[in-house]
This record gives structure tokens, sequence and C-alpha cells, in this order.
């Protein structure tokens, strides 16, 4: 009788460990967007601007490896000067970064994409300007083993700047080498392309940011055939900025009602670095500031 029990109480938990697994492993087919997390800002921008400055920034905060605490306060104080921020890997500790940053409205794709996930997608977008809607997508392939602790994917915010729509996005390629990862991201390169298409018409002015995992002399071009599936353009390229050992990048187009011009590309090396610790992330966050233009004219836009 006690070994009859002793099997029952071993099925039963048998079978339950594999409700619970499969729950969690189906948990990725339910919609990604329903995870959304939005606050608008307490003090948005108002007026006609002339001029935005938009930010790149993976913060590498990831739980019990990284000092996420402190950090994350810091980088948050420091990000306030700025318009719009696309952010990677926050993962921990984020509620200290949006705390410090009432000025910005966030939108917080945090959902794990199944149980087997250790964390969720760590992307951000903050914004100065005034948030419309929100939309993710997790990727398909996620590449080497170390990218299947995390729930990678692509991230829009839809805002509307000076009463058009600019679609902003930021997002997180596989890590890894070529022989690991390199199918993988030439797969999530073409999944962030059809998002953009069902999601930004071609009168939607476009920004895409991220930690790409990939260098303009990556194999097979594939950073250059993406930016031609997309009509994106590279500021860095228009600007003279070199730049080819990088892997953040940020990317753009100009809509019917909004045109962008970069003026300025760079890195953000001291702003984000600690006398006594040194940089606040392995990544050094990647600032573009655009003109915004008059439609008619090709003028900055004057209040």
């Amino acid at each position: 009788m006690k070994r009859a029990g002793t099997v029952a109480l071993c099925t039963a938990g048998l079978l339950t460990a594999t409700f619970l697994l499969f729950a969690g492993l189906t948990a990725c087919t339910a919609d990604p967007n329903r995870s959304l997390e939005m606050r608008q800002a307490r003090t948005p921008l108002s007026g006609t601007r002339e001029s935005l400055s938009v930010v790149s920034y993976n913060i590498q905060a990831r739980p019990l490896l990284d000092a996420c605490a402190w950090k994350s306060i810091r980088i948050g104080e420091r990000l306030k000067r700025y318009n719009l921020l696309g952010l990677q890997e926050t993962f921990h500790a984020h509620d200290s970064l949006f705390e410090r940053n009432a000025l910005h409205g966030e939108v917080y794709f945090g959902r794990r994409r199944h149980g087997l996930n250790l964390v969720n997608s760590g992307l951000a977008i903050l914004s100065r300007f005034p948030i419309e809607e929100a939309r993710a997508e997790y990727f398909e392939e996620e590449g080497s083993l170390e990218n299947r602790l995390g729930s990678k994917g692509v991230l829009l915010a839809r805002i509307r700047i000076n009463g058009s729509v600019l679609d902003f996005y930021t997002t997180h390629l596989a890590a890894g080498t070529p022989e690991s990862s390199g199918e993988a991201r030439k797969d999530e390169l073409r999944q962030i392309a059809e998002f953009i298409r069902r999601n930004s018409p071609q009168e939607n002015a476009v920004i895409l940011c991220g930690d790409f995992n990939l260098t303009l002399r990556s194999p097979d071009g594939e950073l250059g055939k993406f930016l031609t599936r997309t009509g994106l353009s590279d500021p860095a390229k228009e600007l003279n900025c070199e730049k080819q050992t990088f892997i953040d990048h940020l990317f753009y187009r100009s809509g019917d009602a909004l045109r962008l011009r970069p003026r300025i590309w760079r890195l953000l090396k001291q702003e984000f670095t600690e006398q006594e610790t040194g940089a606040l992330s392995d990544h050094h966050p990647l600032l573009v500031e655009f003109d915004l233009l008059n439609q008619e004219s090709g003028t900055a836009v004057r209040p």
C-alpha cells in the first residue's frame, strides 16, 4: 500500500511538473503586448521643437552579475537631459532608473517569453514626448545558449512631435559568434524589417536603435542589406563618423510630415563614466541629435 501511494504521489508530481513546463513553454504564444508597462511623462515637452536628442544605451543591468541598484540611479540622473531614449539590458533595478526620470514617460517590455527564461526582454523606451501607443514582439530565433536565458525582441513606441508621428524602436539582437548566432541574427533582422513594415507606413518617421551585436564589417554585409530593405539611413555615415567596429547603432528615415536631419553623432563616454569605478556599462551611450525640418522649405522648425 505504501509503495502504491508513493507511486501515485510521484506520478501526480510528474504530471504537475509536466503541466507547468508545458504552460511555461507555451506562454510565448501569448500576446507580448499585454505585458507592456506604459507611463506618461509628468512634464512632457510642449510647443514646437526644432531639434531632437536621441540616445541608445545598453545599460548592463543584469541580475546578480551587476551592481544595478546604485548604477541605475546614476544612469537615470544622467539621462534626464535627453529627449528620447532606447535602452537595452534593463533587466534589473529598472524602477530606480525610471524614478530618476520623472521628466520622461516610459514603456517597459517586462514579460518573460516563457517560463524557462530567467529574465525579460530588457528593452525600455523613455520619452519626453507623449506616447500614443506601444507594441512589441519576441524574436522567433534566439541564437546560442546564453541568449536563451533572456526574452529578446523588438519594442516600438509611437510618439508625437510637433503634431507629427515618430515611430521609435529599440532592439537587442543575439550575442555570439557568426558560427553560433549568425543565422539567428539574420533572421532577427528579417523579423525587425517585417515588424517595421507592418507597423510604420511610409508617411511615418522612424528611428531604430539598439545593440545589434553586428558591426558594419560583419560577414555578408547584413546591416547594409537590412538598411536597403527598410529604407533606413545611417547618420554616422552621413556625418562621416568612423564606426566600423561598433555594435550599437541608430538608423532613421524621415516621414511625410516630420523630416529628420542628423547633425551630431557621438559616444557619451565621459558623461557616463565614474571617476572611482569607471564606465557605468560595458557599452557607451550613443547620441544622435537631429534637426526637425519644415517639409516645404527644408529649414529647421522654429517656435
